[in-house]
């Protein structure tokens, strides 16, 4: 298992849709079935704002796939280019 220093987890928590970096991409993972689909950043800043924080959102996802609504998460990765 891959340990990160402190410092940047709590970086992860406090990122909003508005600091996160335009070649990023945002993802949700479901806890149940292991589905990962895309979840447009852009749409989701328009209709909540850009400083709601990521980590707040992660009670309202809910999987495409089985629907499940517990426990459910984000992904943050870099674009391919």
């Amino acid at each position: 298992m891959r340990h990160y220093p402190i410092s940047e987890a709590k970086k992860n928590i406090r990122t909003t849709l508005g600091t996160l970096e335009e070649w990023y991409v945002l993802f949700g993972n479901c806890y149940m079935c292991d589905h990962i689909g895309f979840i447009d950043r852009w749409l989701l800043a328009s209709k909540l704002g850009k400083d709601c924080r990521i980590k707040a959102l992660e009670p309202r996802l809910r999987c495409t796939m089985c629907g499940n609504r517990m426990h459910n998460g984000f992904c943050i990765t870099k674009q391919k280019r």
